[in-house]
């Protein structure tokens, strides 16, 4: 009975696959052998939903990249079409129309991008680099694609402590990006987002506030859930950059959690985003 129960443990934890071999009938006998066949069965069930898991990952990959061709071609044209030698000669609503067409076909190529990101997690393919980390750089670095539309609405960002962590810097970056991006979003002009970074023995923490009207109650439990999109999103989120970025924390052994800002009294609202990385 001990060497079945030690058995099942590993089997439970990963570490080998169901093999007793017991040189008695008898009851116990029978036990093992129902337990090693229904264990063969499950690895059988599990290898083949990973298989169709990576064949649709593929799928989604191959789409993805076969639409970057026709999204080129026609940036290529639009540049074409917005030069100042043709601009509004013949039709004074067509430069209005093709800055439309030009944003519709940046919102596509971000739902490309996001959509390759999505394939290559749930491919299981991706092989985190462990780099030591500085939490400051990282938001600097995370912060660079944000600063044109943070300067458009009059935003600040403001950045205090540093630590050091171990991780992967490309897709950390991704992550931090993502909350990033979703504060700047929920900012109002002329708001500020406040990022503030502490050190300890057995973690690096992130913490990174807005001032805008912070998170519904109702969205809060889902808000980390792949393509839900909260009450408040704008018309053009998907869902896809919170989600992302849960999965690529907690990938690399972290966590992250999101609440709103509890000094209401002090005038303080918005929501408040933790993310650790533990050593």
């Amino acid at each position: 009975m001990a060497e079945l129960s030690d058995s099942v443990d590993r089997v439970l934890r990963g570490e080998s696959s169901l093999s007793i071999q017991a040189s008695e009938e008898g009851e116990l006998s029978i036990l093992a052998s129902e337990l090693e066949k229904m264990t063969v069965r499950l690895k059988t069930d599990a290898d083949r939903r990973l298989k169709d898991k990576q064949k649709m990952s593929q799928v989604i990959a191959d789409i993805a990249h076969q639409l970057r061709t026709p999204l080129t071609a026609i940036h290529l044209n639009l540049d074409l079409l917005l030069k100042e030698s043709l601009e509004e000669v013949v039709n004074p609503g067509r430069s209005r129309s093709l800055h439309e067409i030009r944003r519709s076909l940046a919102r596509m190529e971000n739902l490309v991008e996001a959509l390759l990101k999505v394939a290559k997690l749930d491919s299981g393919t991706i092989v985190y680099q462990k780099e030591v980390l500085s939490a400051r750089e990282l938001v600097k670095k995370s912060e660079e694609p944000l600063k044109i539309p943070m300067e458009l609405k009059n935003e600040t960002l403001h950045i205090e402590g540093d630590a050091d962590f171990v991780g992967d810097p490309h897709w950390t970056t991704e992550a931090i990006g993502n909350i990033l991006k979703n504060c700047m979003e929920h900012t109002p002009d002329g708001g500020s987002i406040e990022v503030k970074i502490s050190d300890s023995p057995i973690r690096a923490e992130i913490e990174i506030k807005d001032n805008g009207p912070g998170i519904p109650e109702n969205d809060l439990p889902k808000l980390f859930e792949r393509f839900y999109r909260g009450s408040n999103a704008s018309p053009e989120s998907v869902g896809i950059g919170l989600s992302l970025a849960r999965e690529i924390v907690t990938n690399q052994n972290g966590s992250i959690k999101a609440f709103n800002r509890k000094d209401r009294e002090k005038g303080k609202t918005g929501a408040c985003f933790i993310i650790r990385f533990y050593k």
